[in-house]
């Protein structure tokens, strides 16, 4: 427990309904004398935890951010559930009442989130270091992605140079990053003036804050000798404690941009076993060995290929016997067609069967005074798509009405309304006296 001293506190407040509804609780935006929360910068993630102040523990806050304002740690904040912002308002009243006056912070940071952003950190650190070193190859940017996700790196490479020549550099890059790791290299900071001809000697980057003056944090692999780059973050003491690294994903997200995915530590342990669970679940479900997991899957997509192939041709023939039906359908009933397709017609099957329809009684190039009404509804129920075509001023007259006489909605443009109901069998004498009512009108 260590003494902190309340320096400023700020809060917006909402009430949580006693109902338990879905209101924002009261936050609280709070500093301290001296922190151990880390806020957001340098690429990194700001810490979480709690707070404790004095010696109750309903005051137990849950800090979900930390930022840098003005060079002031300001710690976002939650209440525990059930407890009330009055009492809460007290406490940090009386905590701040007096500048003088220090209180008994208790601090608590998730350190496994902390340690493992700290190695996917130090990891990234590792990665720039060696890939300019042995290849030149710049780091533009990086993401500490959280969660447990893959973090990546960018890097500027030549537009000229071919991915496949990137990645066998890449390659010697990871190996050599578990060389230094097995080495266990040290990784300290330090500090040094910009205007120090040594800063200018030892320090890869070279970018500052504009209007930065003083001695700059940096951060040495090795004692400056693999690596010395400024950086406000957190790090781990020496490489060892990444136990390992591991690229999984390699593209070119632009001309002159490679983005590398990495992860490194707990997390790299995390990511192999999900695959692992993966494989094994997709072994199971292929019933075949690891080995030939790409060859099934091959032959699998190869078999779907030629049943869609196979498919096709057999609605085509489909299509050809079920035109001529409605075709003679539509001579008895003055050009107007209403049919159930059944539950296994999808709006595809529908939309060819429509087309060749019309084009085998079309008269005119807006199918003057043809309505075409499709419904595709199973043995065993009323609901399904439906398809509405033909003459484009008669299906806009009647489109909403069919739509809701069969119990469902839609929309379209251009001769054709589609959507869904809920009365698609026992509403089509309705839907089939409707169309002709309206081609009597």
């Amino acid at each position: 427990r260590k003494k902190k001293r309340k320096k400023k506190k700020k809060s917006s407040s909402s009430k949580k309904d006693g109902e338990g509804e879905n209101v924002a609780k009261t936050k609280y935006a709070l500093t301290l004398s001296d922190s151990v929360f880390f806020p957001e910068g340098g690429g990194q993630p700001a810490d979480k935890g709690f707070i404790t102040i004095g010696n109750d523990n309903d005051t137990k806050l849950q800090v979900s951010d930390a930022q840098n304002v003005n060079n002031i740690c300001v710690l976002s904040c939650e209440a525990p559930s059930g407890v009330s912002h009055d009492k809460i308002q007290d406490v940090l009243t009386t905590a701040s009442a007096d500048e003088d006056d220090v209180t008994a912070v208790k601090q608590e940071i998730d350190w496994d989130r902390r340690f493992d952003l700290m190695t996917q950190h130090s990891g990234q650190h590792l990665v720039s270091a060696v890939a300019v070193n042995e290849f030149n190859l710049l780091t533009h940017s990086f993401h500490l992605q959280q969660k447990g996700l893959l973090s990546y790196i960018d890097f500027t490479i030549d537009a000229d140079v071919s991915m496949e020549i990137n990645y066998e550099n890449m390659k010697t890059v990871e190996k050599m990053c578990n060389e230094k790791i097995l080495q266990n290299l040290s990784m300290k900071p330090t500090w040094l003036d910009p205007d120090d001809p040594e800063y200018q000697r030892r320090v890869r980057s070279r970018l500052l804050p504009e209007g930065l003056t003083g001695k700059i944090r940096l951060v040495e692999i090795d004692g400056g000798k693999l690596d010395c780059n400024t950086c406000c973050g957190t790090h781990v003491p020496s490489l060892g404690s990444l136990q390992m690294l591991k690229f999984f994903k390699m593209e070119r997200v632009k001309s002159t941009t490679m983005r590398v995915y990495f992860a490194t530590g707990k997390r790299l342990l995390k990511v192999m076993e999900t695959m692992y669970d993966r494989q094994a679940t997709f072994t199971n479900m292929l019933s075949c060995n690891e080995e030939e997991h790409v060859d099934r899957l091959t032959q699998m997509l190869n078999d779907k290929k030629a049943k869609e192939r196979e498919t096709k041709m057999l609605q085509e023939e489909l299509c050809e016997c079920r035109t001529r039906e409605i075709v003679e359908e539509c001579s008895k009933y003055n050009n107007i067609a209403v049919v159930n397709l059944g539950g296994l017609a999808d709006m595809n099957f529908m939309g060819i069967l429509s087309t060749k329809v019309l084009e085998e009684i079309g008269t005119t190039e807006d199918n003057n005074g043809i309505l075409l009404l499709f419904v595709a509804a199973g043995d065993d129920t009323e609901e399904g798509s439906f398809l509405l075509s033909g003459d484009p001023d008669l299906v806009d007259k009647v489109g909403k009405q069919t739509a809701e006489l069969l119990g469902g909605r839609g929309g379209g443009r251009k001769g054709r309304f589609q959507g869904k109901g809920t009365k698609l069998k026992s509403a089509l004498p309705d839907a089939k006296q409707l169309l002709m009512n309206v081609k009597l009108a």
